[in-house]
C-alpha cells in the first residue's frame, strides 16, 4: 500500500499553470483550485477478493453523503461529500477499484467548496476530452450527463 499526500503550497501551483496552459479552461475553473485544501491519495494492491470486499464495506461506513455511486460489472467508483450546516463542502471521498491491474484507490480532499463549485468541476471533467474517452469507455453502463 501507497500513500500520497500532496502539499498543496506546490500542488496548486501546478495545477493551476497546466491548467492554464490549456487554453479550453475557463478561468472560473482554476479559481475553484484555491477551495481545494490537502489531498491524500492512496494506492493498493491485492489480488485478495476478501479485501477488495472488506474495502468497499469500509467505504459504505464513512461518514457523509454519497454523491455518486458506478458500477460497470466488478470496477465501482464511490464519491462520499462531508457537508457542514452552511452547505460548504468539507470533505470528499473518491473510492475507485480497478480489478484488471488489482489495485484498489483511495482519495481523500480537505476542501471548502459549495455544492455549485464542486458541480461545476464535475461536469467540466465530464465534457473534457479525456472525460469524454472515459465515459465512451464505459459503454453504456454509465450514460453521459446532459447539459
Amino acid at each position: 500500500m501507497k500513500t500520497i499526500r500532496v502539499p498543496m503550497f506546490i500542488g496548486k501551483p501546478i495545477v493551476k499553470n497546466y491548467l492554464r496552459f490549456d487554453e479550453n479552461v475557463p478561468g472560473d475553473i482554476i479559481s475553484l483550485t484555491n477551495g481545494i485544501k490537502k489531498v491524500r491519495v492512496t494506492l493498493a494492491e491485492t489480488t485478495n477478493p476478501k479485501l477488495v470486499t472488506a474495502f468497499r464495506t469500509s467505504i459504505n461506513r464513512l461518514s457523509g453523503a454519497e454523491w455518486l455511486s458506478v458500477h460497470n460489472g466488478s470496477q465501482w467508483i464511490y464519491l462520499k461529500v462531508d457537508q457542514n450546516d452552511q452547505d460548504v463542502i468539507k470533505r470528499i471521498t473518491v473510492s475507485i477499484s480497478v480489478p484488471e491491474a488489482n489495485q484498489l484507490v483511495y482519495v481523500n480532499v480537505k476542501c471548502h467548496l459549495t455544492p455549485d463549485q464542486l458541480s461545476k468541476l464535475i461536469n467540466y471533467t465530464m465534457h473534457s476530452e479525456k472525460g469524454n474517452s472515459f465515459l465512451e469507455g464505459a459503454g453504456k453502463k454509465l450514460k453521459k450527463p446532459s447539459n
